[in-house]
């Protein structure tokens, strides 16, 4: 396509752009995650021939990293069906012309988490056993039925609101007719009556979503839920804290993808609308809180010695960067970022300051056992942290919300995005603790476990998201993001 074609659909059809007009800035990132792809597949090479005595995974801590991005990326797919259910099912059209962002990215993240499984897979070769040789006892054999379900009805979902855009770019840019035909299979009358019939199956789908995405998260949540013998997960709380977390980490994405493509892939989205989700982000936010603290009330109110360490590490220990990470600047910070009004400013100082004293005085705590520790007396260990750690908290807590309450382009919608960004990595951080630790623990004498992800686990993760965004940022060139206006 010549520069004077380009330049027509730009001026004649402006929603398609972002499909004509690719600068440096897009051929530099799409090169850095073919770089990092390539370094990924490098890395697993290297899982392939060893083995996964690469990983940092052991007896007893038999998940890792691989298992949380794979929670985590399944939550992430709530997200996408949330915002095409409300457009398709709720009449709110506003949030029409950004469902197929959405779907777009609850499609990519249950393949990036069936990815995640791949590299958790000691003889990968085999996954089909689990067709073949499933046992329906265990909520394994649940979650692979369930996730494919779920990941049809994305599919479908995405096929259907796109197909009538992928029929009237076939006229816009005849050099892509062969592509777009593919991708429409074949299927390309816009009559009314097909394109009324298209939006009755997006309302069924849409509808079918919402009961696929309760199983999925709940079947997930019952994988770590419904096994008795790890301390911190048996647990009826832990599926309505998935569902939870899930349909807000996944509005977060949302929110992120739509700022990304609106400032960097030149895609059009209302202003107005980024605001909208954000307003519902701000009252979610707060949902997933009291959740949060149920869980953690009911183990320590309870006061039991295995889930008591458990928290304890968490809490006060080797995870308990993760875990304030995720209270702070993964909940309280969004939040105050949404709402936006000056007098949060003083709050950024008073809120890091008492987290400073609350870690003091706990500095003149008793020791505490950590899942380093058996269950019997003469294995008890101490954990005091340093006050370099102490004061090295304390400033990261002091300046970073005192920064991003107090820079004046952070009140846009960059802001809303940086906040929902925060959201993501906080349930990033949640999903951590509830995996990991529990690992290190049992209720039984055996001896404590201990986990260090490697080099080769990190590689991979980081490949694995680098695939997610090259997905992304190449189909930002396929098919338009935003819904194509009539006419």
């Amino acid at each position: 396509m010549n520069r004077a074609d380009v330049m027509r659909i730009e001026r004649e059809h402006p929603d398609l752009r972002s499909l004509v007009r690719a600068g440096g800035l897009y051929y530099l990132i799409l090169a850095g995650l073919l770089a990092v792809v390539g370094y990924g597949i490098y890395a697993y090479s290297q899982q392939w021939r060893e083995g996964l005595e690469v990983t940092g995974m052991n007896t007893p801590v038999y998940w890792g990293l691989y298992i949380v991005n794979f929670v985590f990326f399944v939550g992430l797919s709530a997200g996408g069906i949330l915002v095409a259910a409300l457009a398709h099912t709720a009449g709110l059209e506003k949030f029409k012309p950004i469902g197929r962002i959405a779907e777009l990215g609850a499609i990519s993240c249950l393949i990036l988490a069936a990815i995640f499984i791949m590299l958790d897979l000691g003889r990968p070769e085999r996954w089909f056993h689990l067709i073949f040789y499933a046992r329906f006892a265990s909520p394994l054999a649940w979650d692979f039925v369930i996730v494919g379900i779920y990941l049809a009805i994305a599919m479908a979902l995405g096929y259907f609101s796109t197909r009538a855009d992928l029929v009237r770019c076939m006229a816009l840019l005849p050099s892509r007719r062969g592509l777009y035909r593919f991708l429409t299979l074949g299927y390309t009358d816009t009559s009314p009556a097909a394109l009324e019939r298209d939006r009755r199956v997006l309302r069924a789908l849409a509808i079918a979503s919402i009961p696929a995405a309760v199983m999925l998260h709940s079947v997930t949540a019952w994988i770590l839920g419904l096994l008795k013998a790890r301390p911190g997960w048996h647990s009826a709380l832990l599926a309505p804290l998935f569902i939870v977390s899930a349909s807000v980490s996944g509005l977060a994405m949302v929110i992120v993808a739509l700022v990304v493509s609106r400032r960097f892939l030149g895609v059009r989205v209302k202003e107005e609308v980024i605001q909208d989700l954000g307003r519902i982000l701000v009252f979610t936010i707060p949902v997933l809180g009291y959740f949060l603290f149920a869980e953690l009330l009911t183990v320590v109110y309870a006061g039991e010695q295995a889930p008591m360490t458990v928290f304890q590490e968490m809490m006060f220990g080797r995870y308990a960067p993760i875990f304030w990470f995720n209270v702070l600047l993964g909940l309280l910070l969004p939040v105050l970022l949404l709402w936006r009004p000056r007098r949060w400013v003083a709050l950024a100082l008073a809120i890091p300051l008492f987290v400073a004293a609350s870690l003091v005085a706990q500095h003149f705590r008793l020791a505490i056992p950590t899942p380093l520790v058996g269950l019997f007396p003469y294995t008890l260990g101490v954990f005091l942290p340093s006050w370099m750690e102490y004061t090295l908290i304390a400033l990261l807590a002091v300046v970073v919300p005192f920064f991003l309450l107090t820079t004046p382009w952070l009140r846009t919608t960059d802001g809303i995005g940086v906040a929902a960004a925060l959201v993501v990595l906080g349930v990033l951080a949640e999903r951590t603790n509830i995996v990991l630790p529990p690992l290190l623990k049992t209720w039984l004498p055996y001896p404590p476990g201990s986990y260090m992800p490697t080099s080769t686990e990190v590689v991979l993760v980081l490949a694995t998201y680098a695939v997610g965004a090259l997905a992304f940022v190449i189909l930002a060139k396929v098919f338009p993001l935003v819904e194509l206006e009539e006419g």
